[in-house]
């Protein structure tokens, strides 16, 4: 008996299939979409538009981070408070030890 085995079909893979699976999360169809979350109970939402409303979509298309003044601006305060914010959280960093090995360096 001659037994002959079915042939797979190639799947193909989009450069978005790639890039975001094959069951993406809500923040990658943002992203993939440009559109804007309407989830404000998400941990993960701002009030920022250009980001697609989403803190991950943010973080994904700024891989170097952000300016003090676009953090202000995506968070909705002054430039001022970011950076009191900013100075209290590396004082209380200081205070912890978190940061001595690179300041000695």
């Amino acid at each position: 008996m001659f037994y002959r085995e079915q042939v797979k079909e190639e799947e193909t893979n989009t450069e978005d299939d790639i890039k975001y699976g094959k069951n993406p999360t809500c923040f990658e169809v943002h992203e993939k979409w440009q559109l804007g979350c309407d989830e404000k109970s998400c941990r993960n939402w701002i009030d920022y538009d250009g980001d697609s409303n989403c803190a991950i979509v943010c973080a994904r298309k700024n891989p170097n981070g952000l300016s003090l003044r676009e953090v202000a601006d995506r968070m909705g305060v002054s430039f001022p408070r970011i950076s009191q914010v900013e100075h209290g959280t590396f004082e209380k960093l200081r205070s912890l030890g978190v940061l001595n090995e690179f300041e000695n360096e």
